[in-house]
């Protein structure tokens, strides 16, 4: 996430202080490691992104965090060891930590049975729940034993659409949302982790691709979103001026 949340960060900067995006940049074009080490980024160089993000986080946790250790082996006799051990240790935690967290995240995001779409949405509109569903892609779910394992990311689904909800509650939606898509004919995607893996791997290697949403219904979706975004405001209009009419009268 920290190239693309750093990327983010910067066109927040510009937009506050008025600074133009320049010609044939496209804010929501992603920031790979590949184009960020090698092709570069018209929103920040790699030298940047390592002083301000990677550096800081690199040089604090890897090396100054276990510091203490070197104090307490000498005074222990046992020199620089301990120290080193705690690098190494902290080094393979990273490594496993983001091993489980490419396992547990990334492959309910991708897969030849998930959708993209071409245009944003408005949050928590129609098309914006519909998104969440044919996006994502819930692993099994049910037990808690197999909840603490995923790290309750097993609910990705429920997640992107209520992000603020607790862990319980995801567990108790998700019969619920599953149901509520099979009546609309919503497709829900719900399959184990190893499958997923090997389903995200056909993606990175070329071998499959993810599915565009069809351009008449984004659209169809999106128009009717504004339909009822224009009729809430109506609503509260109404609602506002019969309160103040009913003040007047009083």
């Amino acid at each position: 996430y920290a190239p693309n949340t750093y990327k983010e960060l910067k066109l927040a900067k510009w937009r506050k202080q008025g600074k133009k995006i320049p010609d044939g940049v496209v804010p929501s074009d992603a920031v790979t490691v590949r184009s960020l080490i090698f092709g570069g980024t018209p929103f920040y160089t790699f030298n940047e992104f390592f002083s301000v993000v990677i550096g800081p986080y690199l040089l604090i946790h890897f090396f100054l965090f276990p510091m203490p250790l070197l104090a307490i082996g000498e005074y222990m006799g046992t020199g620089h060891d301990m120290y080193i051990s705690a690098v190494k240790n902290l080094f393979l935690a990273e490594l496993l930590t983001n091993f489980h967290g490419f396992v547990a995240i990334v492959t309910n995001h991708a897969g030849d049975d998930m959708y993209r779409f071409r245009e944003g949405c408005r949050p928590y509109s129609g098309s914006f729940y519909v998104r969440q569903v044919l996006a994502s892609v819930d692993f099994w779910t049910g037990s808690d034993i197999n909840d603490f394992m995923h790290g309750y990311l097993n609910y990705q689904i429920e997640h992107h659409m209520w992000p603020s909800l607790s862990m319980l509650s995801y567990k108790r939606s998700q019969p619920l949302v599953k149901a509520l898509c099979k009546k609309h004919g919503i497709p829900y995607v719900q399959e184990n982790v190893f499958w997923r893996t090997k389903k995200t791997i056909d993606i990175m290697t070329g071998s499959a691709s993810m599915r565009w949403f069809p351009e008449e219904y984004e659209k169809k979706f999106l128009a009717r979103d504004a339909v009822v975004e224009l009729e809430k405001k109506n609503k509260k209009t109404t609602l506002l001026s019969d309160k103040a009419m009913e003040a007047v009268q009083e």
